[in-house]
């Protein structure tokens, strides 16, 4: 049994296996380091040049620089080719410029929704590097997503317009009139621009509005107040914020972004949990399907066992279908594990509910998946 959990480490590649150590590695921690060094020693051209795509695919470049930084300042760096370690931190450096960019939209936007009475929760990317992440530039982002409250869209418009932001119509729309999903700040030299992406709910395919019970009511009746960059926001309770992360893994994502599971590292290293609300809140939601899996994956990646066994248990499906996915899914494939592939984990995961009846209607989604896919070619 590896550091990592896993009971079948034979299964994992060298690169896929030295990714994974790295996305739960621990900062600071000896063991790790020199646990990372050796995995790195292992790696031949061919696993470099695989480690490089997957790591681009999960979004997970700068915290890889910042790992084999660390690596490096504990005395145990990583025996990686000079040109693999130089574009590490040449993306590592780009990210820093464009997150700065980002960051600067987020505190526009949030000033003004304030000044006008206006709160709202952050999400994502830039809320979690702020929040959470021990070292902030781990975590790249490309916009910023605020959660509202419906009944605010009128007054957001107004306020962000007002602002200097102009609405993005073009792009798929989760928000009802007037407000836009989208809207786009041009910055002082009339080229670059941030974006702001606006929910009142999930961002997730309709179907799953009438797949689930998800209730964002729920997120708005137990948030807290907190401040962002000395501007007051909401934030979700901590139980909430792990759920909806996991959600946007699982149905936008398929699990296949690395970089959001470090998320849920990074959250349940800061926050005491209550294990007992996630089981609560996920069957109350409907949702079980959907966190389970995730869970699962999380209690491998995460090295103290912080996520308990019984509430995995209570979670993971235990139906056919259910059972097929995570068989066809091991937590290590995750690295090279494609949201948008025709694996057998992608079509089965259609078919992931927590009421029977929706686990058949969700062979009506498979060929609108296929679809898709097919259009890529």
């Amino acid at each position: 049994m590896s550091r990592l959990g896993f009971s079948r480490t034979n299964d994992i590649g060298d690169a896929d296996g030295f990714l994974l150590a790295a996305v739960s590695y621990r900062f600071g921690d000896v063991g790790d380091a020199r646990s990372l060094s050796r995995l790195s020693s292992r790696l031949g051209p061919g696993d470099e040049e695989r480690l490089s795509g997957h790591a681009r695919y999960h979004e997970l470049l700068p915290l890889l620089h910042l790992v084999a930084a660390d690596c490096a300042s504990l005395g145990h760096a990583l025996g990686l080719p000079s040109s693999t370690l130089r574009l590490w931190e040449e993306e590592y450096r780009r990210e820093t410029v464009r997150s700065s960019l980002v960051i600067h939209g987020a505190r526009a936007a949030l000033t003004v929704l304030s000044e006008s009475g206006i709160r709202a929760i952050p999400l994502k990317g830039v809320y979690l590097s702020a929040r959470y992440y021990r070292k902030p530039g781990a975590r790249p982002f490309r916009d910023f997503d605020l959660l509202v409250r419906e009944e605010d869209l009128r007054g957001l418009h107004s306020a962000l317009c007002g602002a200097g932001f102009r609405p993005l119509e073009g792009r798929p729309s989760f928000v009802p009139s007037p407000a836009c999903t989208v809207y786009s700040l041009t910055l002082e030299d009339g080229i670059t621009a941030v974006e702001v992406d606006v929910h009142v709910g999930m961002h997730w395919p309709a179907e799953y509005e009438r797949r689930t019970r998800f209730r964002v009511s729920d997120i708005w009746r137990d948030a807290r107040g907190e401040s962002w960059e000395g501007i007051p926001i909401l934030a979700m309770r901590p139980e909430h914020l792990l759920i909806v992360t996991l959600l946007d893994l699982a149905v936008n994502h398929r699990y296949a972004r690395l970089i959001k599971h470090r998320d849920l590292l990074e959250i349940i290293d800061m926050e005491a949990i209550d294990w007992d609300e996630v089981s609560r809140c996920a069957k109350r939601w409907e949702v079980a399907s959907q966190v389970g899996p995730g869970l699962l994956y999380l209690r491998h990646l995460e090295p103290a066992n912080r996520v308990p066994a019984s509430v995995v248990g209570e979670l993971t499906p235990g139906y056919l279908a259910g059972k097929l996915f995570i068989r066809s899914l091991p937590p290590w494939n995750l690295p090279a594990h494609r949201s948008r592939s025709f694996s057998p984990a992608n079509f089965l995961f259609f078919l992931l509910a927590d009421r029977p009846g929706e686990r058949l209607r969700g062979l009506a989604y498979i060929p609108g998946h296929i679809r898709r896919g097919l259009r890529r070619f």
